[in-house]
C-alpha cells in the first residue's frame, strides 16, 4: 500500500530514539500517522527532531507510564528491546517482561486497539538447519540469552492475541545509518583490517533498516489475522567476506582478512565475560555473541511476508553499504 493510502491513525512507538525505532518512526510519518513516541527522560531523541512527533516520557519497566502512552492510540510499534545485556536477567527484565507490561498496559486501557506490531529478531528462532533458510513453521531454537528473551516476548504477544490483533515480525540482521554495531566493522575495514569466523564460510540474510521500517509499516495497514509472524530479510545469502568486499569498495580501501580461529573467538568471548563482571557494562564481544557468530547459518526465508504483508526489500547490498558509510562520515563516526 501506499503511503499516500494509509488512513491516518494516532500511532505509539516505543523504542523510537533507537536505530531502528527511528526509521520505524519516520516511515510513519511518512504514511501521515500522528505518532508518538516512549523515550526516556535520558533518551537521545537527536534523529526524531526532524520529524513532527510528540514524546511520552517512560520505558517499559514502568507500567504507570506504559497506561498513559498507550491511551488512546490506534497502533503500537513495539521496537524497544535490548541486544546487549550484562546477564540473562537484564535481557528478560527488557525483553520479556517489557513486553508484557506493554501488553498488560493496552488490555487495561486500550482494549480497542486496532494493531500491535512486535519487533522480535531472527535470534528467536535460532540458526538455520542444514544450511536451510528457515521458514515460520520451523520450531524455534535459540542459542544465546538474548534470543531466548525475543522468543519468550514472542509468546507473551501471542497470549494477547485474542484481546486485540498482533503481528510479529522477525528481522534477520538490521544494518543501515545509525546503526552501532555496523560501524565497528567499516572502522576495522578502513583501518585495513576484515576478521572474519574460521571454519566454513558464515552464510547469512540481511534487512536494511529502512526494509525493515517499510516492513512495519505494511504490518499496520494489513487486515491480517491476529497471531501471524513474519522474517523480514532480503533473500540472497551472504558471507563475511561479501559484506567485506561492499564495505572496502564503499570506503576506497583494501583490507588484508584475518581468520579468527573457533578457539580464539571463544577466549575472546571469555575475555569479553570477564571485562562485564569487571565493569558491569556489557562487552561487545561476549561467549553469548561468539556463540551466535560460529553458527554456521543464519538464515530466513521472507516469502511469508512478500506475498501476505506485500514486503518487497528495496535496498540491495551495495547500496545499502554506500549509505551507511556516507552517514558514518557525515557524523563522524569513521
Amino acid at each position: 500500500m501506499a503511503a499516500a493510502e494509509a488512513s491516518p491513525r494516532d500511532v505509539l512507538v516505543t523504542g523510537a530514539s533507537g536505530f531502528v525505532g527511528s526509521h520505524v518512526a519516520e516511515a510513519l510519518v511518512r504514511r501521515g500517522h500522528r505518532v508518538t513516541c516512549l523515550v526516556r527522560p535520558t533518551s537521545d531523541t537527536s534523529w526524531l527532531r526532524a520529524l513532527p512527533v510528540r514524546f511520552a516520557q517512560g520505558d517499559v519497566g514502568d507500567p504507570a507510564a506504559l497506561r498513559e502512552a498507550v491511551r488512546g492510540m490506534r497502533q503500537v510499534y513495539h521496537v524497544a528491546g535490548l541486544v546487549k545485556a550484562r546477564d540473562r536477567a537484564a535481557y528478560l527484565r527488557a525483553n520479556h517482561l517489557g513486553t508484557r507490561h506493554l501488553l498488560e498496559a493496552l488490555a487495561d486501557v486500550n482494549p480497542g486497539l486496532d494493531r500491535f506490531v512486535h519487533m522480535s529478531s531472527l535470534a528467536a528462532a535460532g540458526p538455520s538447519r542444514d544450511g536451510r533458510p528457515l521458514t515460520e513453521k520451523d520450531e524455534p531454537r535459540p542459542v544465546s540469552w538474548y534470543g531466548e528473551s525475543k522468543l519468550m516476548a514472542e509468546q507473551e504477544v501471542l497470549r494477547f492475541a485474542q484481546a486485540y490483533p498482533v503481528t510479529i515480525l522477525r528481522p534477520a540482521a538490521v544494518y543501515g545509518p545509525r546503526d552501532r554495531e555496523t560501524a565497528l566493522l567499516f572502522r576495522m575495514v578502513r583501518r585495513g583490517w576484515l576478521l572474519v569466523p574460521g571454519g566454513a564460510p558464515k552464510r547469512f540474510s540481511l534487512a536494511h533498516a529502512r526494509d525493515v521500517a517499510e516492513a512495519f509499516a505494511l504490518a499496520g495497514e494489513r487486515p491480517l489475522p491476529s497471531g501471524e509472524i513474519f522474517f523480514i530479510a532480503r533473500p540472497e545469502a551472504y558471507t563475511w567476506e561479501e559484506v567485506g568486499r561492499a564495505v572496502a569498495g564503499a570506503l576506497g580501501t583494501r583490507p588484508r582478512q584475518l581468520v579468527l580461529p573457533a578457539w580464539l573467538a571463544g577466549l575472546a568471548g571469555l575475555a569479553g565475560d570477564l571485562t562485564t563482571r569487571l565493569t558491569g557494562r556489557p562487552a561487545t564481544l561476549n561467549s553469548q555473541k561468539v556463540r551466535e557468530m560460529l553458527q554456521a547459518a543464519w538464515l530466513c526465508d521472507s516469502t511469508k511476508a512478500r506475498e501476505r504483508l506485500g514486503f518487497t526489500p528495496a535496498v540491495d547490498l551495495e547500496e545499502g553499504i554506500r549509505e551507511t558509510a556516507r552517514w558514518y562520515r557525515e557524523h563522524r563516526w569513521l
